[in-house]
């Protein structure tokens, strides 16, 4: 997974005169070191700020950042055109994670944009993966054992239709213990 934490900063109070700040935290576990995060605000006139400096990168109104070590970043947006003032403050905590965790998303857009292509679980510590995809028949048209792997939403070169597919997952937790997750995940063109 490219993108680990995509925040919307936004700026709210911009009226004359005004000051005001804002402090969300955010709690990452390690396993997504190295992997970059997006910040974006709703505001092109921003200065971005990061404790302890890190390097990071800005595009328009999104910076993006990666972070390389467990520990507390303080990542801050600030807007200030002289008749009024807005901050906005993230604190990041990177911390070493050893329970399981999996998250399954309910939709994807495979429709060539970029933007949730793919379909697949994500997770932390997830072990003995296994992921079916389904159609209405119940025949197989995806199957990966890996949890990095994703589904596309073609079956035999071709793009299924739109519709709610079913999914079978099946993983261990770093105890040993076997779960089996049955959902369901809409295509949307």
């Amino acid at each position: 997974m490219k993108y680990i934490l995509f925040v919307f900063i936004y700026l709210s109070s911009l009226n004359i005169n005004s000051q005001t700040t804002t402090i969300r935290e955010y709690e990452i576990c390690d396993e997504y070191l190295n992997k970059e995060i997006r910040a974006v605000t709703n505001s092109n006139s921003i200065i971005w700020d990061v404790v302890p400096e890190t390097p990071y990168q800005v595009n328009s109104n999104t910076m993006y950042i990666t972070f390389n070590n467990i520990g507390t970043y303080v990542i801050t947006a600030e807007f200030n055109n002289g008749l009024c003032y807005a901050e906005d403050k993230l604190i990041i905590r990177i911390i070493e994670c050893t329970e399981t965790f999996i998250y399954f998303p309910n939709v994807f857009t495979p429709d060539g944009d970029n933007n949730n292509e793919n379909f697949g679980a994500y997770g932390i510590n997830v072990l003995d993966f296994t992921m079916l995809i389904f159609n209405r028949w119940g025949e197989i048209i995806f199957r990966a054992e890996d949890i990095n792997n994703r589904w596309n939403g073609f079956y035999k070169g071709r793009l299924c239709q739109n519709d709610v597919y079913v999914y079978k997952i099946t993983y261990k937790d770093t105890k040993g213990k076997q779960f089996t997750k049955i959902g369901r995940v809409a295509l949307i063109k």
